[in-house]
């Protein structure tokens, strides 16, 4: 994120009021060391948004980063595959089968953890993960309704997500369809979709259509099956 794009962009703060925010402490990032968290670790907690109250809700450990956080980012990056696959969502903003998400994330870490003694500070690393499962991108009533919702999450964040990045061009064309949010995480295909599909039963997550396709997956799967610590989701009739 440059300079520039800070000063000109409306929805974006000032890195003042950022900073100020951070050093009082009002941030989501900048709290105690919670329970389920891990001091020696990443601690990624990732918020899952479709439609008519579609919600999950993901807590994962993911090995702390040695610099900067951009090798955690392309894990999670990764990983989406898995958190998409994970349940048959709509479209946060019309309700439609989602076939497309955006995903944006906050870097944290902050001296301040605890559990039970208050003098025992630690460093916590913590990465707050927002997916939205949309119908597609360009959209002209969903897209603009994207930005607002990433707008009132960033503003939480004092900013620190940075403004909505647009669509960019489908790599081929707008004749190309992606694939169900609904569907099967390794066939993918929309004949896949059925709400009964079974979950892996490691991290009670991903969904596959058969044996046959989970075994296929699993080279891929198995990192993000391994950093899943639990898994809820709300909002399905089952």
């Amino acid at each position: 994120m440059s300079l520039a794009q800070t000063e000109f962009d409306p929805d974006f703060p000032s890195i003042g009021f950022a900073l100020r925010a951070l050093e009082r402490g009002e941030l989501p990032g900048n709290l105690p060391l919670q329970e389920w968290e891990d001091a020696s670790k990443l601690n990624v907690e990732v918020n899952i948004y479709g439609g008519n109250g579609q919600h999950g809700l993901v807590r994962m450990h993911l090995p702390k980063p040695t610099g900067s956080f951009q090798e955690a980012r392309i894990a999670v990056i990764y990983m989406s595959f898995d958190l998409k696959h994970s349940k048959v969502w709509t479209c946060e903003f019309c309700d439609k089968p989602a076939r497309e998400t955006q995903l944006s994330c906050v870097d944290y870490m902050t001296i301040r953890g605890f559990v039970n003694d208050e003098s025992a500070l630690l460093p916590v690393w913590r990465m707050p993960v927002y997916i939205h499962h949309v119908c597609a991108m360009e959209h002209r009533k969903c897209q603009p309704a994207l930005r607002q919702a990433h707008n009132r999450i960033n503003e939480k964040h004092a900013g620190l997500m940075g403004p909505h990045v647009p669509p960019e061009p489908r790599p081929g064309g707008r004749k190309e369809v992606y694939p169900l949010s609904a569907s099967c995480a390794h066939c993918k295909t929309d004949a896949s979709s059925r709400a009964d599909m079974k979950r892996c039963s490691a991290c009670k997550m991903t969904r596959y259509c058969s044996a046959d396709c989970q075994r296929g997956d699993w080279r891929r799967h198995k990192t993000a099956c391994k950093c899943v610590r639990s898994v809820e989701i709300t909002g399905f009739a089952n």
